[in-house]
């Protein structure tokens, strides 16, 4: 994977499956710093592809 969006995209796939299954797995504490983390992900790999474009 070469392309920052398609990194972007899979991050927020992962995301979304591991929101999913939090009714299986039960409460997180740490859920809102996850959160954080993946959306710092998204927001680098959006960076990355502004500076490829331009």
């Amino acid at each position: 994977m070469n392309n920052p969006a398609e990194w972007a995209e899979d991050l927020w796939t992962i995301y979304t499956g591991f929101m999913v299954e939090q009714g299986e797995l039960g409460h997180n504490p740490r859920a809102s710093d996850m959160f954080c983390t993946f959306r710092e992900l998204v927001f680098f790999f959006q960076k990355l592809e502004e500076r490829k474009a331009a």
